[in-house]
């Protein structure tokens, strides 16, 4: 199984960004994240977590590979999958909502957000959900997840990143690696991404950070266009994209820090 690093694509941490996560869910709305198990459960199609965490079916037809195995997102205790299936969107509805009917207090929720579906059930204290969008040649790909919702506490601190006036923090993910920590936030700003752009450089640069990288990202079918930045400082490292708003207004910014040797 095919393991990604903490530092998300910026259009896959964009995608979990437009999903109704923890915070409305413990509201009694629907969805969140997920990790699962060893290779020799992923080949007989099911996917097991120690801890008491819940079993999960994995998808037909499907290629499963971990986005990561444990990370916190806005605090709450977060695993998560992603898959490419030759099953379609409407398949991998039908075989997760028909799973998780029955055995259940509650009928599973079954949401459209943006160009996705989302099917969400509770499960003890964790959210469990699969997130799917269409793939060329009538395939789906998405993500499945589980959050451990209850009991843990959201957390939105931007920490050491300054922020832009009227900027604010809507997701955190962190997630640790061997020798290395990781610390995402995905900011909303009022202000134009090239503002942005200024801003950020000017203070790393004054505070001592070297800048690595300075590219411009073209627009994709799910975002626009934007800046890649890069700052180093000893172990540190700074990735920031700064992506323009729809329709030209605001801006996104997915900022990355990455602290090595951090542990084995």
């Amino acid at each position: 199984m095919n393991r990604q690093t903490p530092s998300q694509p910026a259009a896959l941490v964009l995608w979990l960004t437009l999903l109704p996560f923890p915070a409305a869910l413990l509201a009694g709305a629907a969805p969140g994240l997920l990790r699962a198990v060893s290779i020799a459960l992923l080949a007989v199609g099911s996917a097991q977590a120690t801890e008491n965490w819940p079993e999960l079916p994995l998808p037909p037809k499907a290629d499963v590979q971990w986005v990561a195995q444990s990370m916190r997102v806005n605090g709450i205790p977060t695993r998560v999958l992603q898959f490419q299936s030759r099953a379609n969107r409407a398949e991998i509805v039908e075989y997760y909502r028909a799973h998780w009917t029955g055995g259940y207090p509650l009928k599973p929720s079954v949401k459209v957000v943006k160009d996705s579906t989302v099917v969400g059930q509770k499960h003890g204290p964790y959210l469990m959900t699969v997130t799917v969008r269409d793939a060329p040649r009538d395939g789906s790909r998405g993500l499945i997840a589980v959050a451990q919702v209850a009991g843990s506490k959201v957390d939105l601190d931007p920490g050491e990143l300054p922020m832009m006036p009227g900027a604010h923090v809507i997701r955190v993910v962190e997630s640790d690696d061997p020798g290395k920590h990781s610390r995402e936030l995905v900011v909303i700003a009022p202000q134009p991404a090239q503002s942005v752009v200024h801003f950020y450089q000017a203070h790393f640069q004054n505070a001592g950070w070297h800048q690595l990288q300075l590219n411009d990202i073209p627009p994709t079918e799910h975002a626009e266009g934007g800046t890649l930045m890069v700052f180093a400082q000893g172990e540190a490292e700074m990735q920031m994209t700064a992506i323009r708003g729809a329709n030209g207004k605001g801006s996104w910014l997915i900022a990355n820090r990455v602290t090595k040797d951090t542990g084995p």
